[in-house]
């Protein structure tokens, strides 16, 4: 396989809905049945998930169906979000779904006057809003999956009948969630796009069209409704984009603060990273009156734009944080792991022949270093001389 990161690509030709991202991940290998065991940690513990082949006009897809949860459903959503650990689900994993899980609560309450914490979801269920949110991320996760793209978004059209009376299509809330991304309008068939998959969108994806992928396998989640002339299918593709390098753009976000404890930097940086900031750093700076201070700085993708930001806002002193598109120009790079007699730990390739660089993963080098009492130093030799054969 050549240099490349392993993608998901969602061709949604008939919108989407939380049901059937899963169920094309599964369909594409993802283990349906394993993940609802995991999912039990969250406090469904009779959950039971599988596929069902369903026909969807003259083609076939998998169909998520969901067993032995909704005994525990009302309130599961406020639950989820007030968990701090669950077992067999990474913390990584956890705070996803809490950042898609609070877009859509987020969404719903600005729409109608509220705050987050007073939303009421008439038409989300909230043992399958859990299901299809964390289910996905895990198959994502079983899939090895670090990026995900979404083609041009199909939302339906006309009107739908909900608890609060008509309302066009989209719904507003699912129309609060679409902002960054590429929406088609119609057909007029009702709801296309759920609020569910905006979200999972949203948080996860970035816009793009006919990526140039080499594929491995591809995937069909069939929705519930049949629709006339339409499918009722989303498409996953999944395989490797090939890194060419070259200019990518990111969002750019910076603070400046003069009032702040400089111990507290370590916190916010170990914060950002974890919200998923490509990178981060600090400098110097004279603000008002000559006072000195500190500039805060992040680089980020779209999709982790608000954790990281939310970092910015919880973590450090500063009252407001600004946000700008950037360009960088990068190495196509990919993720390896190099044993050496240590243990194993990661590595990044960047680049090809002369600018060619192997990135061992520190804090890897540091875990291995104290548990075998090693200066780090020999750690992160010992990796290059594994990585070079030696």
């Amino acid at each position: 396989m050549k240099n490349g990161m392993m993608t998901a690509y969602f061709d949604c030709f008939s919108g989407a809905s939380g049901d059937m991202i899963l169920g094309a991940l599964g369909d594409a290998g993802a283990p349906v049945e394993k993940i609802g065991r995991r999912l039990r940690a969250l406090g469904l513990p009779h959950l039971a998930l599988k596929l069902e082949k369903t026909r969807r006009g003259p083609f076939v897809g998998s169909h998520l169906v969901i067993k032995g949860g909704q005994a525990n459903g009302h309130g599961m959503l406020r639950r989820v979000m007030a968990k701090k650990s669950a077992k067999g689900i990474s913390s990584r994993v956890l705070s996803a779904g809490k950042r898609i899980i609070a877009r859509i609560l987020s969404a719903e309450g600005k729409v109608h006057g509220r705050s987050a914490a007073h939303v009421h979801l008439h038409e989300i269920e909230d043992v399958d809003t859990v299901v299809d949110v964390y289910g996905t991320l895990l198959a994502l996760e079983s899939l090895g999956i670090s990026r995900v793209l979404v083609s041009t978004l199909t939302l339906g059209g006309g009107e739908i009948t909900a608890a609060h009376g008509r309302m066009p299509v989209p719904a507003p809330g699912t129309a609060e969630m679409l902002r960054g991304q590429r929406v088609k309008f119609g057909p007029k068939r009702g709801e296309l796009l759920t609020p569910t998959a905006a979200a999972i969108f949203a948080e996860l994806a970035e816009p793009a069209t006919e990526p140039v992928m080499l594929v491995e396998r591809v995937g069909y989640g069939a929705g519930t409704r049949d629709l006339p002339g339409l499918p009722n299918l989303l498409r996953v593709f999944t395989g490797t984009v090939e890194e060419a390098g070259g200019r990518e753009t990111v969002q750019r976000l910076e603070a400046e603060v003069d009032d702040m404890n400089p111990q507290l930097v370590e916190a916010w940086m170990e914060r950002v990273y974890k919200e998923g900031a490509l990178e981060a750093w600090t400098y110097p700076v004279y603000m008002k009156r000559r006072r000195t201070g500190l500039a805060l700085v992040a680089l980020a993708d779209q999709a982790q734009v608000h954790g990281v930001a939310r970092a910015f806002l919880e973590e450090t002193t500063t009252a407001g944080v600004r946000v700008e598109k950037v360009g960088r120009i990068t190495l196509p790079r990919r993720e390896i792991t190099v044993k050496t007699r240590f243990g194993a730990l990661r590595a990044k390739l960047a680049g090809a022949g002369p600018s060619f660089h192997f990135i061992p993963e520190y804090r890897d080098a540091l875990k291995l270093a104290r548990i075998r009492k090693v200066p780090v130093r020999l750690v992160l030799e010992e990796a290059k001389k594994a990585h070079n054969g030696g």
